[in-house]
């Protein structure tokens, strides 16, 4: 009777606290979105003045920091830039493009709203950086062994994709491997082509390392061990991170033995082509 009501007061709170860290991933996604986007514009908007910063800072954090804190191209210094963490061999690139730039000169007034989007896009950057804590936290208190397998924000992906920390509980490791990828999964039922090997687990370091050859396998090893992750965290609040991910590991490292050399690609066989037969007949003087 005990373990009964225990196990309904773990699900209960999982239940809800799951759904916090899908919507902060989904929220980090927007984030993303939206920083790339006013990038785009900020990089465009800010090479009116100084067009060659685009091409010596290609980090876009580095970019709106350098916009905002310093804004016209005459305000560029070295110690200025050597505070903002550039080496001493980037800032003397940087300021030597910002006196021989072609830009147009502009005023205060001008560089003003400029510097007003290089802020907000910082403050996006300081958002995400806190939803993802947030994110952290909440996966190590309600899915502690996913986390431990793959991270809290790949963890949290994967319930989100499923729709809760129980129906991702409830999927089979082979759903498990393909989760984000049901695009071409469709597709490759439809059109009779190769399905998928993995989806977004291929975030996962070990994946998207390996060979595309070992990729497969290591994505179905990885999924089997999500698949415990996932019903333990959800059904028994049991820890058993440590254990998985140890044979995890030690999965791959047979995986990269056994699979260190590509697989010999099958030569297929052309069909020969029969040459014409020619027509018996008069011949053509």
């Amino acid at each position: 009777m005990s373990i009964s009501l225990t196990r309904k007061k773990v699900r209960k709170a999982v239940e809800k606290r799951d759904l916090f860290a899908a919507q902060g991933v989904r929220a980090i996604d927007d984030i993303d979105k939206t920083i790339n986007l006013f990038m785009a514009r900020l990089r465009e908007w800010y090479s009116l003045h100084f067009p060659e910063l685009d091409d010596l800072v290609r980090e876009h954090r580095d970019y709106a920091t350098l916009v905002y804190e310093i804004g016209l191209r005459e305000n560029y210094a070295k110690d200025k830039l050597l505070k903002l963490g550039f080496s001493e061999g980037k800032a003397s690139r940087i300021i030597e493009a910002a006196r021989k730039s072609m830009g147009a000169d502009i005023t205060e007034f001008d560089i003003k709203p400029i510097q007003t989007l290089a802020g907000i896009i910082l403050q996006l950057y300081r958002l995400r950086a806190d939803i993802a804590q947030y994110i952290e936290e909440v996966m190590r208190e309600v899915a502690p062994n996913i986390t431990a397998l793959v991270g809290p924000l790949l963890g949290a992906r994967l319930i989100s994709l499923a729709g809760g920390l129980d129906e991702l509980a409830r999927l089979p490791a082979s759903t498990i491997q393909v989760l984000g990828a049901e695009k071409a999964l469709f597709r490759a039922l439809r059109t009779g082509g190769k399905p998928p090997k993995h989806g977004v687990i291929f975030q996962y370091p070990e994946i998207h390392r390996a060979p595309r050859w070992q990729r497969g396998k290591i994505a179905r090893a990885l999924a089997g061990k999500l698949a415990i992750a996932a019903r333990v965290d959800a059904f028994t609040g049991e820890y058993i991170g440590d254990q998985l991910k140890e044979a995890l590991k030690k999965r791959i490292e047979e995986i990269k033995k056994l699979y260190a050399k590509p697989p010999k690609r099958k030569r297929e066989e052309k069909p020969r082509r029969e040459k014409p037969r020619r027509r018996k007949g008069k011949r053509k003087r």
